[in-house]
């Protein structure tokens, strides 16, 4: 691209960006403003709330309001998009397991100090982006509702990913973060203009390309920055392709003033392809890791999407007081048809949701249809048969986000809220050709709607009464009410509606306290609640009958005391921080999967408890090589002896599953002139095994390694319009490791005694290339 068409390209986007500003603001906005002192203190004011951006190094672990935060920073998401994901980069921080089964993203699972993902909050620019109805970024992957080819956020469209441990500070966003949160900082316009192309190839056929404009800061038309990729793999298992597209844009509005700031933020990703199943271990250890069932025998095929809107302003008031708001509105549908031979008869009944099988014994034992309807119906539905299901999920999410903040030399006060409104479709017909009709009260196993809202206000101190001691006190008032309407179907003979409403006051304090200047000692309490999943009112719509109404919802939300300290110590080329941790649960959450029917039932089950030890270390060894490590000790278990309607028992001491016993990584990173390389690799203990009742297992994981590297290097062209290139090479699980990431328990079928599990296998070894031209 000659310089001439470079400029005629960045003046064209310029006026259409003017064109745009200029129809949301007043005509007067688009005038150039001197900047000023107060536009300065609204920068500083941001620096302070996202002030460990760009600083921190990648294992670094830094107090804030007394708790222990961590930060993957900008520079080090550079040249991993084409081997990790926005998950599975989590595993370089301390005390996070995260994996998923393809290179692009899909079917994760992440872990944080042994607490599940459903018990960590997700947000992207500290709004919600987790599923208000099951949790974790996609659906919670407990029940049928998993939402497994679902990426809400990829990692082209961050500029960071900061991690709180630990039950957060009220101003944090998230719903039902008893655990800790996961905050995406969305990638921001730059100061100067680029424009970039990459593309990529890998093992498993993978491919990835994709384009990246920024028009610069420009008086009267703001600063845009444009954003596509593609990425498609063939995957590691078997017959189990995969598709994502990701669209992005970011948009600094020119200043109606100089004292407030308005943004925009899209985000639009879709994806498409199969759905990997969890299958036996048998069966995995007599074909290979990698084996799938025959597509034959069963199959699902996925398609997804997420999108996210976000309108973004700050505004100065005083010389020391800072207005925010934020308005969101997001959407998620997910799609998945899946197959079941209808002559299928298997001992296994996971490997796919349940079916009913065949339709003609249904008919014949009751004399009608499984809706009840009348014979002639029921003579029908012989005849199309149920082998084909048509599984659907719609969100629909709005939220506002207000907040003021005051800040001087001893004391920054902070007040907001959160409202979110959320309403979804969760629908699951059959038929027996895959253009599946819905039909209500004919073919559908159920069609649910219902709704939640969410609202949260809170106030919260930073109190500093000397330079070397800070005090942070804080307290949120939350609510959330859930009402969910089933009309007939398999699952429910009648129409029914249940719902509950919660409200619970959360206290929060912390302390930090630098008895020297290398040293950060830090300390904090807090108090949390998860509140139940839609999979808790499950129940109640079931056993409704024509003349009694849903059964009350008498689940109760799960409540958590979290306590942390530790240290962190900085200076000269040694950064090492270590702290301890606690949290007790009242009410623990398990969740009930039913091999008969297909449904989850989320219940409580007794108390438990969550302790541990985090110790993260970095060392430059000069100025181009630095080492790095963490280890992580992690303890889950039950402290109470309970028992629950779905015959599943506890016992103090028991193991909860899921909870790696330990985490330990170790890396080299190295830079010089134009040359990055990066050696690193990771252990997870072993873990207990989870029954598909929610029950704890004597069973476990075997401990594994893996290890990987990232080499780069950029060469500077400055010539034919082109500034850089830069060429990079990735490897992942060079020790080929053949271990499980999960596995699950469940009983065996069709009279088939006795329990056996289902195991999903880790990446193997593979090998990626890419190439980026910035011009």
């Amino acid at each position: 691209m000659t310089k001439a068409k470079k400029q005629l390209l960045r003046q064209s986007i310029l006026v259409a960006v003017g064109l745009l500003g200029s129809s949301l603001l007043p005509v007067h906005a688009a005038t150039s403003a001197t900047p000023t002192k107060k536009v300065y203190k609204i920068k500083q004011v941001s620096k302070d709330l996202l002030r460990m951006v760009d600083k921190a190094a990648l294992t670094k672990v830094k107090p804030v309001y007394g708790a222990e935060t961590a930060l993957i920073p900008k520079k080090f998401l550079h040249g991993q998009e084409s081997t990790q994901n926005a998950s599975t980069i989590l595993s370089f921080v301390p005390g996070i397991n995260a994996t998923s089964t393809n290179p692009i993203g899909v079917k994760t699972h992440i872990s944080v100090r042994g607490f599940s993902q459903t018990q960590v909050g997700y947000t992207f620019d500290n709004l919600p982006i987790a599923d208000l109805f099951n949790g974790g970024l996609s659906g919670g992957n407990n029940n049928y509702a998993d939402l497994t080819n679902l990426i809400p956020v990829t990692l082209g469209e961050t500029s960071g990913i900061q991690v709180t441990y630990g039950t957060p500070p009220p101003d944090v966003n998230a719903v039902g973060a008893i655990g800790g949160n996961i905050n995406y900082l969305p990638k921001v316009p730059s100061s100067k203009q680029y424009e970039s192309i990459f593309a990529g190839y890998g093992s498993f056929n993978t491919r990835n390309y994709g384009a990246e404009i920024n028009t610069g800061a420009a008086a009267g038309y703001g600063n845009l920055l444009l954003r596509f990729s593609s990425r498609q793999t063939a995957g590691y298992l078997e017959h189990s392709p995969d598709r994502e597209y990701s669209y992005y844009a970011a948009y600094d509005l020119p200043q109606i003033s100089p004292t407030s700031k308005w943004s925009l933020v899209f985000l639009l990703n879709k994806n498409q392809g199969a759905t990997a199943a969890r299958m036996p271990k048998a069966l995995l250890d007599q074909y290979g890791p990698y084996y799938q069932w025959p597509t034959s025998f069963t199959y699902a095929n996925s398609k997804a999407e997420h999108m996210m809107a976000i309108l973004q302003n700050k505004t100065l008031i005083s010389s020391h007081a800072v207005f925010g708001f934020k308005g969101f509105y997001a959407y998620t549908n997910s799609h998945r048809l899946e197959y079941v031979n209808p002559d299928a008869n298997s001992q296994y009944n996971s490997f796919v949701t349940f079916y009913l099988n065949p339709a003609e014994t249904v008919c014949q034992s009751s004399g009608n249809d499984f809706m009840g309807n009348d014979s002639a119906a029921c003579q029908a539905q012989i005849i199309n048969g149920d082998n084909y299901h048509s599984y659907t999920y719609t969100t629909n999410t709005f939220g506002l986000n207000p907040s003021i903040e005051w800040l001087n030399h001893y004391v920054n006060l902070k007040a907001g809220g959160l409202a979110v409104v959320s309403t979804y479709d969760s629908r699951d017909y059959v038929y027996g050709t895959p253009n599946v009709p819905e039909v209500p009260g004919y073919n559908n196993l159920w069609d649910e709607h219902g709704w939640r809202i969410y609202g949260k206000v809170y106030a919260q101190a930073k109190i500093k009464p000397t330079s070397n001691l800070a005090i942070t006190p804080g307290v949120k008032y939350e609510t959330i009410s859930t009402r969910i309407n089933d009309v007939p179907g398999y699952y429910y003979s009648v129409g029914a509606t249940s719902g509950r409403t919660y409200s619970a006051v959360s206290p929060y304090v912390g302390i930090q306290y630098k008895p020297m200047k290398a040293i950060t000692l830090y300390a904090n309490y807090a108090k949390g609640y998860k509140y139940p999943n839609i999979t808790a009112f499950y129940a109640a719509d079931s056993n409704a009958t024509t003349t009694s109404p849903a059964t009350p919802v008498t689940i109760k939300p799960e409540s958590v005391n979290t306590y942390q300290f530790g240290a962190a110590y900085n200076k000269g080329p040694v950064d090492a921080s270590i702290s301890f941790y606690r949290s007790d649960f009242n009410h623990t959450f398990s969740s009930y999967y039913d091999t008969t029917n297909g449904l989850t039932y989320e219940y409580n089950i007794g108390s438990s408890q969550y302790q541990g030890i985090n110790i993260a270390t970095a060392y430059a060894l000069d100025a181009n090589l630095s080492l790095y490590g963490n280890y992580s000790i992690q303890e889950a278990e039950y402290t109470s002896n309970s028992s629950s309607a779905y015959g599943v028992s506890t016992s103090i001491g028991e193991a909860r599953p899921n909870t790696p016993t330990y985490l330990a990584g170790l890396g080299v990173l190295g830079h010089y002139m134009g040359t990055r390389a990066r050696l690193y690799g990771n252990l997870v203990g072993p873990q207990y095994i989870e029954a598909s009742t929610g029950a704890p297992t004597h069973l476990s994981m075997p401990a594994y390694a893996t290890m990987n590297f990232n080499l780069a290097h950029t060469f500077m062209i400055h010539q034919y319009g082109i500034k850089n290139v830069t060429l990079s090479l990735s490897g992942v699980n060079l020790l080929n490791s053949e271990a499980s990431v999960l596995e699950k328990q469940f009983p065996y079928t069709n009279g088939v005694s006795g329990n056996y599990l289902v195991a999903e296998p880790m990446m193997p070894r593979s090998f990626f290339g890419t190439v980026k031209m910035v011009f």
